[in-house]
Protein backbone atom coordinates (compact mmCIF):
# COMPACT_ATOMS: atom_id res chain seq x y z
CA UNK A 1 0.00 0.00 0.00
CA UNK A 2 1.74 3.06 -1.47
CA UNK A 3 1.89 6.52 0.70
CA UNK A 4 1.99 9.42 -1.69
CA UNK A 5 4.62 11.78 -1.10
CA UNK A 6 6.03 15.22 -2.76
CA UNK A 7 9.79 15.76 -1.51
CA UNK A 8 9.51 19.83 -1.13
CA UNK A 9 12.36 20.02 1.76
CA UNK A 10 11.07 18.33 4.52
CA UNK A 11 8.17 16.39 4.25
CA UNK A 12 5.25 16.84 6.49
CA UNK A 13 2.49 14.50 7.12
CA UNK A 14 0.09 16.31 9.26
CA UNK A 15 -2.21 13.74 10.81
CA UNK A 16 -4.66 14.67 13.12
CA UNK A 17 -7.39 14.19 15.95
CA UNK A 18 -9.56 17.19 14.55
CA UNK A 19 -8.29 18.58 10.97
CA UNK A 20 -5.11 17.74 9.00
CA UNK A 21 -2.51 18.04 6.52
CA UNK A 22 -0.03 16.70 4.07
CA UNK A 23 2.99 18.10 2.74
CA UNK A 24 4.20 20.77 4.56
CA UNK A 25 7.87 22.12 5.30
CA UNK A 26 8.00 22.47 9.30
CA UNK A 27 8.87 26.35 8.77
CA UNK A 28 5.30 26.43 7.13
CA UNK A 29 3.76 24.82 10.41
CA UNK A 30 1.85 27.34 12.40
CA UNK A 31 -0.50 26.72 15.50
CA UNK A 32 -2.44 30.38 15.90
CA UNK A 33 -6.01 31.09 16.27
CA UNK A 34 -6.41 32.32 12.38
CA UNK A 35 -5.23 28.76 11.39
CA UNK A 36 -8.41 27.00 10.00
CA UNK A 37 -6.36 23.92 10.15
CA UNK A 38 -3.87 23.85 12.95
CA UNK A 39 -2.71 20.29 13.64
CA UNK A 40 -2.62 18.35 17.40
CA UNK A 41 -0.19 16.16 15.95
CA UNK A 42 2.35 15.77 12.98
CA UNK A 43 4.00 13.16 11.11
CA UNK A 44 7.22 14.32 9.63
CA UNK A 45 8.78 11.86 6.91
CA UNK A 46 12.76 11.75 8.46
CA UNK A 47 13.70 9.84 5.76
CA UNK A 48 14.54 6.70 4.31
CA UNK A 49 16.70 3.62 5.95
CA UNK A 50 18.28 1.01 3.33
CA UNK A 51 18.23 -2.99 4.14
CA UNK A 52 21.47 -2.70 6.43
CA UNK A 53 19.54 0.03 8.91
CA UNK A 54 21.26 3.07 7.33
CA UNK A 55 19.32 6.02 7.15
CA UNK A 56 19.16 8.65 4.61
CA UNK A 57 17.54 12.11 5.58
CA UNK A 58 15.11 13.37 3.25
CA UNK A 59 15.75 16.04 1.02
CA UNK A 60 17.60 18.91 3.01
CA UNK A 61 17.00 17.93 6.38
CA UNK A 62 19.41 19.77 8.77
CA UNK A 63 19.36 19.50 12.51
CA UNK A 64 18.39 23.20 12.61
CA UNK A 65 15.19 22.82 10.36
CA UNK A 66 14.12 19.35 11.92
CA UNK A 67 13.33 21.06 14.86
CA UNK A 68 12.03 24.15 13.64
CA UNK A 69 8.63 23.71 14.30
CA UNK A 70 9.09 22.63 17.77
CA UNK A 71 8.34 25.82 19.58
CA UNK A 72 4.60 25.27 17.92
CA UNK A 73 3.84 22.81 21.02
CA UNK A 74 2.82 20.54 18.33
CA UNK A 75 2.95 16.68 19.38
CA UNK A 76 5.54 15.36 16.78
CA UNK A 77 6.40 11.80 14.92
CA UNK A 78 9.30 10.71 12.72
CA UNK A 79 8.48 8.80 9.68
CA UNK A 80 11.17 6.52 8.40
CA UNK A 81 10.39 4.47 5.25
CA UNK A 82 11.41 1.20 3.41
CA UNK A 83 10.57 -0.35 0.34
CA UNK A 84 11.41 -4.27 0.23
CA UNK A 85 12.78 -5.55 -2.72
CA UNK A 86 11.58 -9.78 -3.83
CA UNK A 87 12.54 -11.28 -0.83
CA UNK A 88 14.50 -8.80 1.37
CA UNK A 89 14.39 -9.35 5.31
CA UNK A 90 15.10 -6.82 7.60
CA UNK A 91 17.63 -8.17 10.54
CA UNK A 92 18.43 -7.66 14.13
CA UNK A 93 21.32 -6.14 13.21
CA UNK A 94 20.09 -3.46 10.84
CA UNK A 95 17.62 -2.42 13.47
CA UNK A 96 20.07 -1.39 15.92
CA UNK A 97 21.42 0.33 13.23
CA UNK A 98 18.70 1.98 12.90
CA UNK A 99 17.35 2.61 16.16
CA UNK A 100 21.36 4.28 17.11
CA UNK A 101 20.87 6.60 13.85
CA UNK A 102 17.57 8.00 14.27
CA UNK A 103 18.25 8.39 18.21
CA UNK A 104 21.68 10.61 16.93
CA UNK A 105 19.51 13.00 14.47
CA UNK A 106 16.49 13.56 17.02
CA UNK A 107 18.57 14.17 19.71
CA UNK A 108 17.50 16.82 21.69
CA UNK A 109 14.19 17.57 19.62
CA UNK A 110 10.54 17.39 20.46
CA UNK A 111 9.69 14.30 18.50
CA UNK A 112 7.94 11.45 20.92
CA UNK A 113 8.23 8.69 18.73
CA UNK A 114 9.46 6.83 15.68
CA UNK A 115 7.06 5.33 12.83
CA UNK A 116 8.49 2.43 10.78
CA UNK A 117 6.66 2.09 7.56
CA UNK A 118 8.27 -1.09 5.47
CA UNK A 119 6.26 -1.14 2.07
CA UNK A 120 5.21 -3.87 0.63
CA UNK A 121 4.21 -5.91 4.06
CA UNK A 122 1.84 -8.56 3.29
CA UNK A 123 1.38 -10.04 6.54
CA UNK A 124 3.52 -9.87 10.04
CA UNK A 125 6.76 -11.28 8.96
CA UNK A 126 8.45 -13.82 11.60
CA UNK A 127 11.29 -11.38 10.97
CA UNK A 128 9.76 -7.99 11.82
CA UNK A 129 9.76 -8.85 15.44
CA UNK A 130 13.87 -9.09 16.01
CA UNK A 131 13.61 -5.90 13.39
CA UNK A 132 11.52 -3.70 15.64
CA UNK A 133 12.78 -5.44 18.75
CA UNK A 134 16.48 -3.86 17.94
CA UNK A 135 14.96 -0.86 16.83
CA UNK A 136 13.33 -0.10 20.13
CA UNK A 137 15.90 -1.04 22.36
CA UNK A 138 18.26 0.80 20.36
CA UNK A 139 15.88 3.75 20.43
CA UNK A 140 16.77 7.20 23.32
CA UNK A 141 13.68 6.63 25.84
CA UNK A 142 11.51 9.27 24.80
CA UNK A 143 11.19 7.92 21.69
CA UNK A 144 8.17 5.46 21.69
CA UNK A 145 8.23 2.84 18.09
CA UNK A 146 5.02 2.82 16.13
CA UNK A 147 4.54 0.89 12.70
CA UNK A 148 2.65 1.63 9.81
CA UNK A 149 0.01 -1.22 8.54
CA UNK A 150 -2.59 -2.32 6.12
CA UNK A 151 -5.98 -2.06 6.56
CA UNK A 152 -6.98 -4.87 9.40
CA UNK A 153 -9.70 -7.14 8.66
CA UNK A 154 -10.92 -10.81 7.94
CA UNK A 155 -11.61 -9.99 4.63
CA UNK A 156 -9.23 -11.25 2.30
CA UNK A 157 -8.37 -9.20 -1.31
CA UNK A 158 -4.75 -9.83 -1.95
CA UNK A 159 -1.93 -7.37 -0.79
CA UNK A 160 -4.29 -4.89 0.56
CA UNK A 161 -4.92 -6.78 3.96
CA UNK A 162 -3.23 -7.94 7.16
CA UNK A 163 -5.09 -10.51 9.18
CA UNK A 164 -6.34 -9.96 12.47
CA UNK A 165 -3.79 -12.47 13.56
CA UNK A 166 -1.58 -9.57 12.09
CA UNK A 167 -2.56 -6.49 14.12
CA UNK A 168 -2.09 -8.83 17.33
CA UNK A 169 1.40 -10.04 16.59
CA UNK A 170 2.72 -6.33 15.38
CA UNK A 171 0.96 -4.24 18.53
CA UNK A 172 2.83 -6.65 21.05
CA UNK A 173 6.32 -5.85 18.99
CA UNK A 174 5.55 -1.85 19.30
CA UNK A 175 4.61 0.84 21.57
CA UNK A 176 1.78 2.04 18.82
CA UNK A 177 0.29 1.11 15.09
CA UNK A 178 -1.04 3.49 12.38
CA UNK A 179 -3.54 1.48 10.24
CA UNK A 180 -3.91 2.73 7.11
CA UNK A 181 -7.41 2.20 6.28
CA UNK A 182 -7.68 3.31 2.98
CA UNK A 183 -6.53 2.10 -0.43
CA UNK A 184 -7.97 -1.51 0.40
CA UNK A 185 -9.17 -2.23 -3.18
CA UNK A 186 -12.77 -2.27 -2.42
CA UNK A 187 -14.45 -2.13 -5.51
CA UNK A 188 -17.89 -0.68 -3.99
CA UNK A 189 -18.85 1.77 -1.35
CA UNK A 190 -21.03 -1.08 0.39
CA UNK A 191 -17.76 -3.28 0.11
CA UNK A 192 -15.33 -0.39 2.04
CA UNK A 193 -18.16 0.10 4.42
CA UNK A 194 -17.56 -3.39 5.91
CA UNK A 195 -13.92 -3.04 4.99
CA UNK A 196 -13.60 0.00 7.36
CA UNK A 197 -16.66 -1.49 10.00
CA UNK A 198 -13.94 -4.51 10.67
CA UNK A 199 -11.00 -2.61 10.67
CA UNK A 200 -12.34 -0.31 13.55
CA UNK A 201 -14.10 -2.94 15.15
CA UNK A 202 -10.39 -4.62 15.69
CA UNK A 203 -8.77 -1.82 16.53
CA UNK A 204 -10.72 -0.90 19.82
CA UNK A 205 -11.05 -4.50 20.88
CA UNK A 206 -6.90 -4.66 20.24
CA UNK A 207 -6.53 -1.66 22.20
CA UNK A 208 -8.18 -2.87 25.16
CA UNK A 209 -6.09 -6.09 25.11
CA UNK A 210 -3.23 -3.99 24.90
CA UNK A 211 -2.60 -1.52 27.69
CA UNK A 212 -0.10 1.31 27.37
CA UNK A 213 -0.61 1.45 23.47
CA UNK A 214 -2.17 3.55 20.77
CA UNK A 215 -3.51 3.27 17.20
CA UNK A 216 -3.83 6.48 15.00
CA UNK A 217 -6.52 4.99 12.13
CA UNK A 218 -5.56 6.61 8.77
CA UNK A 219 -8.79 7.81 6.87
CA UNK A 220 -9.49 8.22 2.74
CA UNK A 221 -9.13 12.29 2.67
CA UNK A 222 -6.62 13.29 -0.04
CA UNK A 223 -6.69 13.39 -3.47
CA UNK A 224 -5.73 9.60 -5.25
CA UNK A 225 -2.78 9.58 -7.59
CA UNK A 226 -2.40 5.78 -7.17
CA UNK A 227 -5.30 4.61 -8.70
CA UNK A 228 -5.67 2.51 -5.91
CA UNK A 229 -8.85 4.01 -4.35
CA UNK A 230 -11.82 6.15 -6.16
CA UNK A 231 -13.48 9.04 -3.45
CA UNK A 232 -16.62 7.35 -4.62
CA UNK A 233 -15.78 3.95 -2.76
CA UNK A 234 -13.88 5.05 -0.34
CA UNK A 235 -14.64 8.55 1.44
CA UNK A 236 -15.39 9.93 4.98
CA UNK A 237 -19.03 9.84 4.47
CA UNK A 238 -18.44 6.36 4.26
CA UNK A 239 -16.52 6.66 7.21
CA UNK A 240 -19.10 8.32 9.48
CA UNK A 241 -21.83 5.90 8.40
CA UNK A 242 -20.04 3.51 9.73
CA UNK A 243 -19.16 5.10 13.07
CA UNK A 244 -22.61 6.57 14.12
CA UNK A 245 -24.00 3.12 15.17
CA UNK A 246 -21.21 2.45 17.61
CA UNK A 247 -22.24 2.92 21.22
CA UNK A 248 -20.09 4.91 23.67
CA UNK A 249 -19.11 1.98 25.68
CA UNK A 250 -17.62 0.61 22.64
CA UNK A 251 -16.22 3.84 21.69
CA UNK A 252 -14.55 4.34 25.25
CA UNK A 253 -10.68 3.86 23.89
CA UNK A 254 -11.45 6.08 21.16
CA UNK A 255 -13.04 8.76 23.15
CA UNK A 256 -9.78 8.70 25.85
CA UNK A 257 -7.46 9.49 22.63
CA UNK A 258 -6.22 6.03 22.62
CA UNK A 259 -7.13 5.58 18.98
CA UNK A 260 -7.25 9.23 16.78
CA UNK A 261 -8.65 9.58 13.73
CA UNK A 262 -5.52 10.77 11.01
CA UNK A 263 -6.97 12.83 7.70
CA UNK A 264 -4.88 12.02 4.81
CA UNK A 265 -5.31 15.19 2.67
CA UNK A 266 -3.75 17.92 0.93
CA UNK A 267 -2.53 21.52 3.32
CA UNK A 268 -6.36 21.45 3.48
CA UNK A 269 -9.26 19.67 2.75
CA UNK A 270 -11.33 19.74 0.29
CA UNK A 271 -14.34 21.65 0.86
CA UNK A 272 -16.94 17.97 0.72
CA UNK A 273 -14.39 17.18 3.21
CA UNK A 274 -14.66 19.80 5.20
CA UNK A 275 -17.77 19.44 5.62
CA UNK A 276 -17.62 15.53 6.63
CA UNK A 277 -14.63 16.24 8.93
CA UNK A 278 -17.00 18.64 10.91
CA UNK A 279 -19.54 16.62 11.39
CA UNK A 280 -17.31 14.02 12.05
CA UNK A 281 -15.70 16.03 14.86
CA UNK A 282 -19.47 17.01 15.92
CA UNK A 283 -20.33 13.45 16.25
CA UNK A 284 -17.49 12.62 18.38
CA UNK A 285 -17.45 15.23 20.99
CA UNK A 286 -21.45 14.25 21.41
CA UNK A 287 -21.18 10.66 21.74
CA UNK A 288 -18.29 11.09 23.61
CA UNK A 289 -19.80 13.27 26.07
CA UNK A 290 -22.37 10.05 26.77
CA UNK A 291 -22.05 8.16 30.59
CA UNK A 292 -21.04 5.04 29.43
Amino acid sequence: MFRILIILGLVLTVKTFAIGAWYRDTLEITKEAKDSFSPQFVLLKLGAFSQQGQLSLSGPSTEKNIKSHCSKGIESIAWVTHRLSSGEKLSEASGKTLGTQVSKVLKGSCFSAVEIDIEPLTQAESWLEPFLKAVKDSLTPQLKLRLAVPVLSPKTIPGNFWSLSDGVKAISWVDGLDVMAYDSGSKTSKEYEEVFKNTFFFVMELIKQSPGTNIIVGLPAYPDKTQLHSKETENLSLVLAVLKPFTPFQLKPFCQGEIRLAYYSGWTLSARDKEIHKQIEEWRNAVCKKPL
